[in-house]
């Protein structure tokens, strides 16, 4: 009796995650993915602070040289044979609409990756809870069946002592050591199972690790209204990213159209050397006007085109907020109904150890075979191990809520 009741003592009182957090901690440190997703929004902040640069002055400096086939006739500034120039010249964008556009998308690409990784962020949270409680449900699944091995072997040595002495049957021999050779195989699986939910793990943390479980918690969740879970849905980052890239789409088309738009630049030159009739002349200065008249449909289809990319952007959006509603509803329901099942399978395990000790109280006095008793014994370790893993769902299926809403813990 006291070792059923120490099968149970185990969740008995409220746990606390400390694993969990200390297992994120690890893999946050180990993500290429995160540093990945660093790495892209820097490459975002290079390319805002390239395109802002095409709007500054570029000043520049110029050497020629030529040497020509000498012209008849008296020397003079036009038939030199050597023509150089050396020069610095200053260039200033006055007006150019695709630049200004490209500049205000570089900006908006940064604000992109910053979601795309809190997007990973959320991801990597989702990995590391999967694992987590995968581990913790592999590790209870293997001590249940530690546990019903241990009985089996009781069942298999009681059995021996009374076939001995003429008080059981050889058959009931038999069928208790096919059960424990079935608990064997059994446990077999549970240790491999157990291996690959650390190996799990270890490729999260970058090492070998064996994260706090304690005592599975027995304490009700507290779930929300569904209506207060779907108001969140545009905070989360992957649905901020797919917003962001509709606006960036947008932008696309007022790059697209500046096709049309003239252009307007400012030179000057500084001469330090130069030939000709001009050679005693040390600078100018001017204005470029590029005015676009027919470029083929290029920037019409280009225009049209970008059309429509914001389209598709927006359809995308939209189909990501259905299907994060759809998610959402998904796991409310296994939620509500996961608490349900614990209550039902709570007194159902407890009527199934009940069973199972008087079995054992009647086989003493002949009144049940060994069978019954194998039978109310499988019986309680089957129903004790469909609870606990209600436990772990509970756990799981609360934290994928939060995480589906982008609360992160």
């Amino acid at each position: 009796m006291m070792l059923l009741l120490a099968l149970f003592s185990h969740y008995l009182s409220a746990a606390v995650p400390d694993g969990l957090k200390q297992l994120h901690t690890l893999a946050q440190g180990q993500s290429e993915l995160l540093e990945a997703a660093q790495s892209r929004e820097e490459q975002a902040r290079e390319r805002k602070d390239r395109a802002r640069g095409t709007l500054f002055p570029q000043l520049t400096g110029r050497y020629s040289f030529t040497e020509i086939d000498p012209l008849p006739g008296e020397p003079s500034p036009f038939r030199r044979r050597n023509q150089y120039t050396v020069l610095v010249n200053l260039n200033q964008p006055l007006y150019r609409g695709d630049a200004i556009s490209a500049f205000s998308f570089a900006r908006m690409d940064i604000d992109l990756q910053k979601r795309l990784k809190e997007q990973q962020g959320l991801s990597l949270w989702m990995d590391v809870g999967d694992s987590y409680y995968n581990l913790w449900r592999s590790k209870i699944d293997l001590e249940n069946i530690r546990q019903l091995r241990r009985f089996s072997e009781e069942r298999v040595g009681e059995l021996k002592e009374r076939v001995r002495v003429g008080r059981s049957r050889k058959g009931e021999l038999l069928q208790a050591q096919a059960q424990l050779a079935t608990v064997e195989a059994d446990l077999s699986q549970a240790e491999n199972n157990v291996k690959g939910a650390e190996e799990r793990i270890e490729f999260l943390a970058g090492s070998k690790i064996d994260p706090q479980f304690g005592a599975l918690p027995v304490t009700k969740q507290t779930v929300s209204p569904l209506g207060e879970y779907l108001q969140k849905i545009l905070n989360r980052p992957d649905i901020k990213a797919r917003s962001q890239e509709v606006l960036m789409a947008d932008k696309m088309v007022d790059v697209a159209k500046a096709g049309h738009q003239p252009t307007l630049d400012f030179n000057a030159n500084a001469y330090f050397l130069r030939t000709g009739i001009v050679e005693d002349s040390r600078w100018d200065v001017g204005v470029n006007l590029s005015v676009p008249i027919f470029q083929g449909g290029s920037v019409v289809a280009q225009t049209r085109e970008a059309t429509e990319r914001k389209r598709e952007a927006t359809l995308m959006l939209e189909r990501l907020k259905r299907e994060a509603q759809r998610d959402i509803k998904i796991l409310w329901q296994n939620a509500q109904m996961v608490e349900k099942i614990l209550e039902d399978l709570r007194a159902a395990t407890e009527r199934a150890r009940a069973t199972y000790e008087e079995n054992k109280k009647d086989y003493r006095y002949g009144l049940v075979t060994s069978l019954d008793v194998l039978l109310a014994l499988n019986e309680f370790i089957s129903t004790k191990r469909r609870f606990e893993n209600a436990i772990i769902d509970r756990e799981l299926t609360t934290l994928q809520l939060n995480l589906a809403v982008g609360d992160m813990p």
